[in-house]
């Protein structure tokens, strides 16, 4: 990062990308073109897991280059008398896996119902049962997390 003063700590970014738990993942898709997709994560230790159909440009695109560059922008605001922009912002980079075991889809999908709806975790756990099959899960090792902030 060029403007090391606008860096956010560690501590900060990693809260900013649990806060947020949305993101513009950034591939390159099979003709080598640059596509961005708007997704749903979970965070979990050193990884950002997310779901998705079996097929289509995004799978697609990770089994061709399985590697990511996620964008996460939280608090965004114009401030006109200083001619700027007050945000923060963290970009994750990282290999990306396509998990298709049960077991494993299981727990990350029972991780992001219990984050995102924790009121309705029954209802949730037969919803993951009925969509096991017809999903795959995807793991985003964080490998760089680079946060910033501006004004």
């Amino acid at each position: 990062m060029r403007r090391q003063d606008l860096a956010l700590t560690q501590e900060e970014s990693l809260a900013l990308i649990d806060e947020i738990q949305f993101a513009i993942l950034c591939l390159n898709d099979p003709a080598d073109r640059p596509y961005g997709v708007p997704l749903d994560y979970v965070r979990q230790g050193d990884a950002l897991y997310f779901h998705g159909s079996k097929e289509g440009r995004k799978v697609n695109s990770m089994q061709e280059h399985p590697w990511g560059c996620a964008v996460i922008l939280g608090e965004n605001e114009i401030v006109p008398q200083r001619f700027g922009r007050k945000y923060k912002s963290v970009i994750v980079e990282g290999g990306i896996e396509l998990i298709d075991e049960p077991e494993i889809k299981r727990q990350v999908m029972t991780l992001v119902v219990t984050r995102k709806s924790p009121d309705y975790i029954e209802k949730g756990q037969s919803v993951i049962e009925k969509m096991l099959d017809r999903v795959l899960v995807y793991k985003m090792n964080m490998e760089t997390v680079s946060g910033k902030h501006g004004l």
